[in-house]
């Protein structure tokens, strides 16, 4: 049991990792979109917005596919379903919590991408929220 808890604490810290790669990535996207679309008006910033979510959404489902095959199992969690016979309802718990968890970290990105000025200032203060929710979650 101690192994699976810390296993879900070290989960939670992919959280910075995934910050680090997508907000470089959206910031420079906003600059394009401030600079080149905005102006034109070719679309609002609703649209760039919710385009850059909805584009994230088959990524974020691979990925927790893959996380999903190589936490879940390999670490025994679902040893835990049999005793209860609620192995499928329990997987696919897990599997939508994964997918959430990575939904969030990619959305939590993209917002404070929307209005800090570089990706390092970015990231940073992304930790220091997500920590405090972390801290306050219980």
């Amino acid at each position: 049991m101690q192994n699976q808890i810390f296993s879900v604490f070290l989960l939670l810290t992919l959280h910075s990792n995934a910050v680090q790669l997508l907000m470089p990535h959206f910031i420079d996207s906003r600059t394009l979109f401030e600079i080149r679309e905005r102006p034109s008006r070719t679309y609002s910033w609703t649209v760039f917005v919710l385009s850059n979510i909805i584009a994230e959404l088959p990524w974020q489902a691979f990925l927790s596919v893959l996380l999903f095959i190589c936490w879940y199992y390999p670490l025994g969690l679902f040893e835990n379903a049999l005793a209860t016979n609620q192995l499928t309802e329990r997987s696919v718990l897990i599997f939508s919590i994964l997918w959430a968890y990575l939904t969030f970290s990619s959305t939590f990105a993209q917002m404070l991408g929307t209005f800090m000025p570089d990706a390092a200032t970015g990231v940073n203060i992304s930790a220091l929220l997500y920590t405090l929710a972390l801290i306050n979650c219980g």
